[in-house]
């Protein structure tokens, strides 16, 4: 797996399914220039990003931001047993954990980084260097790659085990009761969004809890094969609580005998589930994209409005 394109498109911060689709098959990071070693210490600058890969994995994770992991298929990243099948999937997921986590996360790893060996990477290098692999990015741009494989390892175990734990809780839960008595909205069914100037068609499963917490999961086909993106983290719970009640505010019981559809809206309150019906949900699904924006990433596909057919 490359670092050069992929690199590229985590620092966009968009869809990177599709970007760094041909490049998780065969090429390996980039070779440092001959420069002389340096140490994280003797450097004194602050690095923003962590990148680290091994067979078939990417992970970028951003000081102020994000954890994102670009994977084909086969690959290490940890999932919360809660999915869909996509087994030949190229998947990009982002999680955002709460900013006191990564707070505390690059405190660990800065004092790791102080005596590690690094060299500064030219554009003009070949892409031979062996997995696994690390490297660190300067608020500047700079990259520097780890020289010595051990503390590539060690880094890559920091970086696993945030992965690990980010994904075991990225799933909301109910909160506590809104204005209007709601603890979570949860919306799914048939979406579009473009992809590199392409559209591309599949499935969107969103959930939003009261607490601020949130988790968007989309699954599509393209022309280069199945893609997958999720994007989880956390909002003000104030704003959740209050785009939640504006959401759910159309919304209209399903009928008991009804099954459930495939597409379909429900909020929980006091606990329970209550299901929308269709003509509500399509109520929802509009007022929903009020608010995904400021979600992002695995957020914009736009949800299509179900019809009478759908599901049944």
């Amino acid at each position: 797996m490359s670092f050069k394109p992929c690199v590229a498109f985590l620092f966009a911060a968009g869809l990177l399914t599709t970007a760094c689709g041909g490049a998780t098959r065969s090429a390996s990071p980039r070779s440092p220039s001959g420069t002389a070693a340096l140490t994280g210490a003797k450097l004194g600058v602050q690095f923003q990003r962590v990148l680290v890969a091994e067979h078939g994995v990417v992970v970028m994770v951003a000081r102020d931001g994000c954890v994102a992991t670009v994977s084909e298929s086969g690959g290490h990243d940890d999932g919360t047993g809660d999915r869909r099948d996509t087994s030949d999937a190229e998947e990009m997921r982002v999680r955002c954990p709460r900013p006191e986590r990564l707070k505390a996360w690059f405190s660990a790893v800065d004092r790791l980084v102080a005596g590690v060996a690094v060299l500064p990477v030219t554009d003009d290098v070949s892409d031979d260097t062996a997995l696994p692999a690390a490297e660190l990015v300067t608020p500047k741009g700079q990259i520097l790659h780890v020289e010595k494989r051990a503390d590539a390892e060690r880094l890559l175990a920091e970086v696993r085990a945030l992965v690990a734990e980010l994904a075991a809780a990225e799933v909301p839960s109910p909160g506590p009761s809104s204005t209007n008595g709601w603890q979570m909205l949860r919306v799914a069914g048939p979406a579009h969004v473009i992809l590199g100037g392409n559209e591309a068609a599949g499935v969107l499963e969103a959930r939003m809890s009261t607490n601020g917490q949130y988790l968007c999961d989309f699954v599509a086909n393209t022309g280069g094969g199945p893609i997958r993106a999720t994007k989880s983290g956390w909002i003000s719970p104030v704003v959740a609580a209050r785009a939640i009640d504006d959401v759910l505010s159309p919304l209209a019981d399903v009928a008991g005998a009804d099954r459930r559809p495939t597409t379909f809206a429900s909020g929980i309150a006091s606990g329970s589930e209550r299901r929308a019906n269709i003509a509500s949900t399509g109520a929802v699904f509009l007022r929903f994209a009020h608010v995904q924006e400021a979600l992002g990433d695995a957020c914009l596909p736009e949800l299509d409005p179900p019809t009478a057919q759908i599901g049944l």
